[in-house]
């Protein structure tokens, strides 16, 4: 088949072989035509995955297109409950009452946005917001769900929300084996590990010159120690943390600084503002506590800055499905001081290319040694970077991703009769491949319409 152009990039980093498995992957499904559907076009790791995957899938003849379903403010307010359940750190049911107007509002949303027009081989609906699409709409099918949050240790409530529109799916996907539900038949997961794109804006490299110019830009004094988080706003992000860290720190280097970078630009993160007045709070007037939220400030190229040239990397977070912002400073060279939630304690090995620390004063005394033994944070650093260049670039998630749509295809190639939209590429695709028994059936709700 015709070579990408853009994947052929990664060779030097990946080398040929996984080049190889991947033109073999994709060739069986070239003219196939996906749909990937989310909340946000910008904003959180689903839309920056999305920017990255969707180019070089065009370019292996995979014919990928992007519908954004945006959320009102009292969604918003469900799924941010919702979330919070889903990874465990609130519990309790979700009121019917509650279920019943998030839906109803929903539905309607996702109808005013044409998804029932729109025809593909395979619909790709991301995260938990969306999970009832493809039982509203029958004809989004075969579909995929990919689960972006960590969903390790749900509460029940949010998992019974969630489980019932499940069998509407063909393949779930989740981004580590910890986070896939336990009573989900094997055959019917698939994991997928989000990765970067070690040319793009926030992770290409800037010159030491360039980046602490961008710092300084931003009110941080260059010549002094930096501590910084990047991340959201966020309850499960645990900002509160990283500021308790840093005033231990300074107690033994009063020179440091710390910032909180996290641009307010993602539409469904509706507690984001609420978070940011708390954090401004308990900061009062520390000059040397920066709050950087300002999506017209803080762009991709200062966000590369800020990981790059930090002191010190923290990922306080109490959940995370995966750290892609943590993957982003590692491959920066930096090591990163996490927490032993389900992604990061896959990614970061501790004392070996960073830290695992739950406790704020275990967090404060290695930032403290990393401040101080640079030769150990440049050793843990090029570890690091060795680890994200192993496992975590965008090839290795094209290659997952390929897995996910073949799977797909073969649980529901028995049935393309029942996909009047198919086109004839997925049509072929499944009389080849043969036919292998019937799918579930599928319900819908009873309160829909």
């Amino acid at each position: 088949m015709k070579r990408s152009t853009m994947l052929d990039r990664y060779q030097r980093f990946v080398g040929e072989d996984l080049l190889e498995r991947i033109y073999h992957a994709a060739e069986p499904l070239s003219g196939l035509r996906i749909l990937h559907v989310n909340t946000t076009a910008q904003g959180g790791g689903v839309a920056e995955l999305l920017h990255a995957l969707i180019p070089v899938m065009d370019e292996l003849g995979i014919n990928n297109t992007w519908q954004v379903i945006s959320l009102d403010d009292t969604s918003n307010l469900f799924t941010a409950h919702l979330v919070d359940l889903l990874q465990g750190i609130e519990h309790g049911n979700i009121a019917q009452e509650d279920q019943h107007v998030f839906l109803d509002t929903l539905h309607r949303i996702a109808l005013k946005s044409g998804i029932d027009h729109k025809q593909a081989d395979i619909y790709f609906i991301h995260d938990f917001q969306l999970a009832p699409l493809a039982t509203f709409f029958p004809q989004l099918r075969p579909a995929i769900w990919m689960c972006h949050v960590d969903t390790a240790n749900p509460d029940p409530g949010g998992k019974d929300y969630i489980e019932q529109f499940l069998d509407a799916y063909s393949v779930c996907v989740f981004n580590t084996p910890l986070s896939i539900f336990n009573d989900l038949p094997q055959e019917k997961t698939h994991v997928i590990t989000p990765t970067i794109d070690p040319f793009s804006q926030k992770n290409r490299f800037i010159t030491p010159a360039k980046g602490l110019q961008m710092l300084a830009r931003c009110g941080i004094d260059t010549t002094r120690p930096l501590i910084t988080q990047v991340s959201r706003f966020g309850n499960w992000k645990n900002p509160w943390q990283v500021l308790d860290v840093y005033r231990l720190v300074k107690q033994e280097l009063p020179s440091v600084q710390v910032a909180l970078v996290g641009a307010m630009e993602a539409a469904d993160d509706i507690k984001a503002m609420e978070i940011l007045k708390d954090i401004q709070g308990m900061a009062g007037d520390d000059p040397d506590i920066h709050l950087l939220y300002d999506p017209a400030m803080i762009k991709h190229p200062q966000v590369n800055a800020f990981q790059r040239y930090s002191s010190v990397i923290l990922q306080r977070s109490t959940r995370e499905g995966f750290g892609l912002t943590a993957t982003e400073a590692m491959w920066k060279y930096q090591p990163v001081i996490g927490t032993s939630v389900t992604g990061l304690r896959t990614q970061i090995i501790d004392g070996q290319n960073g830290y695992i620390a739950d406790d704020t004063e275990t967090c404060a005394k290695y930032t403290l040694k990393l401040i101080q033994d640079r030769e150990l944070w440049q050793k843990l650093g090029k570890r690091a970077h060795e680890r994200v260049k192993d496992n975590y670039l965008l090839p290795m998630m094209i290659l997952q991703y390929l897995g996910a749509r073949s799977r797909c295809m073969r649980r529901m190639r028995a049935s393309c009769e029942e996909w009047p939209h198919m086109s004839s590429e997925g049509r072929s695709w499944l009389h080849t491949a043969g036919r292998s028994g019937l799918p579930k059936s599928l319900q819908r709700l009873s309160f829909v319409n």
